[in-house]
């Protein structure tokens, strides 16, 4: 997959069906760093759907899901919703940086109610946790998928695997216990700017944007 760009035009996607096993999947996040695991509405980025070969949708829905769920169950990815609130997968080698820029620790509510049953349960599925919560029910799932959504976002969870039922929902787990000790401890030693500073320049080497001043907007950044 390539991210090509003609002088004053937008980045776009070409070259798609180009990752056919999970060694490929991992190499192509470790290039971009960053990619979605679904293609963005209106915004040219790397997605390993897109990128993956498959002679129909189906075939590429189920290596796509295949491939990103086995590489978070081997640590070998971060996987967990950031870019434009999409589930975006994120290399090792990345993974300091945009810790260090998006982590945050301060939550009240559900969020922390979660924080707090992961904290002492350990990794849970989505069905589990939202029954230890008494968030079941269609009246609380939007409760429920909001409060995973912001700690996605703060990095305070992760999704570590896919419980086995119809719905294949997720599992998650803290971040903090789930993603290896080297990798936050190397966090604490970057600042946030020089942290800014080395993903913007990752996804400039690889055309994913045209200007650094756009990181900012398509990360949430403040």
């Amino acid at each position: 997959m390539i991210i090509s760009q003609k002088e004053g035009d937008e980045p776009t996607v070409t070259n798609e069906n180009s990752v056919n096993s999970q060694q490929e999947a991992l190499n192509f996040v470790n290039k971009y760093g960053c990619v979605t695991l679904f293609p963005i509405k209106g915004v040219a980025f790397p997605s390993l759907y897109r990128a993956a070969f498959g002679k129909d949708r189906e075939e590429k829905l189920n290596k796509t899901w295949s491939w990103a769920d086995h590489m978070a169950q081997e640590k070998g990815i971060h996987y967990g919703k950031l870019i434009k609130k999409q589930v975006t997968l994120i290399s090792l080698e990345m993974f300091p940086y945009f810790y260090r820029v998006h982590k945050r620790g301060r939550f009240k509510g559900t969020p922390q109610r979660i924080l707090d049953f992961l904290k002492r349960h350990g990794a849970t599925s989505t069905t589990n946790l939202r029954r230890g919560l008494n968030l079941v029910g269609r009246e609380n799932k939007g409760e429920f998928t909001k409060a995973m959504d912001q700690l996605q976002e703060a990095f305070a969870v992760a999704i570590v695997d896919r419980e086995e039922s119809p719905k294949m929902l997720y599992t998650w787990d803290l971040l903090e216990l789930w993603m290896p000790k080297d990798l936050l401890k190397k966090a604490e030693t970057v600042s946030e700017k020089a942290a800014k500073e080395r993903i913007s320049a990752k996804l400039l080497e690889n055309k994913v944007i045209g200007k650094a001043e756009e990181v900012g907007k398509l990360l949430g950044w403040r």
